[in-house]
């Protein structure tokens, strides 16, 4: 068996190096090996990896039953390790190996190609020195079965006295998740973890608050932890205090920035455009120096203040004053319970609800409407003396009332009924003479077809 395998193995530990236990300490190592293709073609249907399980080999070694680690495409599969001795792998002594088996579940004609992730990770034993990796594989530069032969190659790993480490500080959606990720929710609740010896830790935000604190190194950030981006300092140190007599625990630092799609911030200071695919609500006051867009809806529960010009492409709501010094677009809907003071011009593509009173009392200024409508089910009032100016004309297609009363116009048929008689004078058929026709009232009070009159505009 002393051929060296085809492959190429790349081999790395974390922590690096692998660190011994403590009788008070326990000390997690992990192994991994990256296996490519070699130089040449190979063909393989198995590889195997052992590491000690014992003393025996007068070395390091794993202890409680390590997991092993894998990942491939599919075309590789393994089961759990199993404890077996030294002669089952060839080795001589009597010592006792942890032993996984990966077999290529693949085409049988097809090289080795891809990259293929072994390994195993448990706890060691409180005890320095060398624990040797042995990985053996089975193959040959043919492809037929019967020319494979076992190739191994044994790797020695140092294992030193523990050393205070503190790293791969990471935040993922949920303690299940295996993909670091940096950006989030508002809402969502990030799960924090790192990798370390220490025996207390604290997590601070970015204001100095401590948002965890305790022995173990993962928690999940509570709710409203992330209302915008913040970067998290974890401190990880062997003692929790220091214990007096000018003794200071030592303590490691690793930092950690989050973003945040859709944060809350306590004030926003923008010198040029400021631009919102979506929906932006303001809890406080806003003063925008220049113009602001928004490509939906705008909402300000405080005051805004636009030096420029503002548009919105959905609706606007101000639930308190809103000024613009420029012009105002809006194109849809613009709700204003408090003031809203536009310096320039306001346009406003949908529908302009005003709550309130509108003000247009300047004597050079004017309100242009196209169509004048009154509320709802209700009619029009207008408290106030109306002007028509010369040379325009007031057109009404409906009734125009006074008092209730309609109001007669040019053109309009009328009856004349007298009020103390009673009967509606018409024209009779007598003629007092060619030109002349004498009118009279007729008496039974019901109106006759000669008792229509026609007014008409001098």
């Amino acid at each position: 068996m002393s051929d060296q395998p085809l492959l190429t193995y790349r081999v790395a530990t974390s922590p690096a190096p692998l660190q011994a236990g403590t009788a008070d300490t326990d000390s997690k190592g992990r192994i991994t090996i990256t296996v490519t293709a070699g130089a040449e073609d190979t063909y393989c249907d198995w590889i195997q990896i052992a590491v000690p399980g014992d003393a025996a080999g007068g070395g390091a070694y794993f202890t409680d039953d390590p997991k092993p680690v894998f990942s491939s495409d599919g075309n590789w599969s393994t089961g759990s390790l199993v404890q077996v001795t030294a002669k089952h792998l060839g080795l001589a002594g009597e010592g006792l190996y942890y032993r996984a088996i990966f077999h290529y579940q693949g085409d049988d004609g097809d090289p080795f190609d891809g990259t293929l992730h072994l390994g195993v990770g448990g706890e060691l034993v409180d005890s320095t020195g060398t624990l040797d990796l042995h990985v053996t594989e089975h193959s040959d530069t043919s492809s037929d079965p019967d020319d494979f032969v076992s190739r191994r190659r044994t790797v020695p790993l140092p294992v030193t006295a523990p050393v205070f480490y503190l790293n791969a500080f990471l935040a993922r959606d949920d303690d299940r998740a295996t993909v670091p990720k940096t950006k989030f929710s508002s809402s969502d609740n990030p799960y924090l973890s790192w990798e370390s010896n220490g025996s207390y830790y604290r997590v601070f935000d970015g204001d100095g608050e401590i948002v965890y604190q305790g022995s173990r190194p993962s928690f999940t950030l509570p709710d409203g932890a992330l209302a915008m981006d913040t970067t998290f300092t974890l401190e990880a140190a062997m003692s929790p205090e220091d214990a007096g007599s000018g003794f200071e625990t030592i303590r490691q630092y690793a930092a950690l920035t989050l973003t945040v799609k859709d944060p809350t911030l306590d004030a926003l200071t923008v010198e040029g455009g400021i631009s919102g695919e979506s929906g932006l609500a303001i809890g406080g006051n806003a003063s925008i120096g220049n113009s602001l867009t928004v490509s939906n809806s705008l909402t300000v529960n405080g005051s805004a203040d636009v030096g420029s010009g503002l548009t919105v492409r959905g609706d606007t709501y101000a639930q308190s004053a809103l000024t613009v010094n420029g012009s105002l677009t809006a194109e849809s809907s613009l709700y204003a319970e408090s003031s809203a003071r536009i310096s320039g011009d306001l346009t406003v593509d949908g529908t302009l609800d005003a709550n309130g009173q509108v003000n247009a009392v300047s004597s050079d200024h004017y309100v242009r409407i196209r169509e004048l409508r009154g509320p709802y089910g209700e009619q029009l009032s207008i408290n106030s003396n109306v002007e028509v100016i010369s040379g325009c004309h007031l057109n009404a297609t409906g009734d125009l009332k006074i008092k209730g009363y309609g109001v007669l116009s040019d053109g309009d048929s009328i009856g004349l009924n007298n009020t103390y008689y009673g009967g509606y004078l018409y024209a009779s058929t007598y003629e007092k003479d060619g030109d002349r026709r004498i009118p009279y009232v007729w008496v039974p009070g019901d109106r006759v077809t000669e008792s229509h009159w026609r007014i008409s505009r001098d």
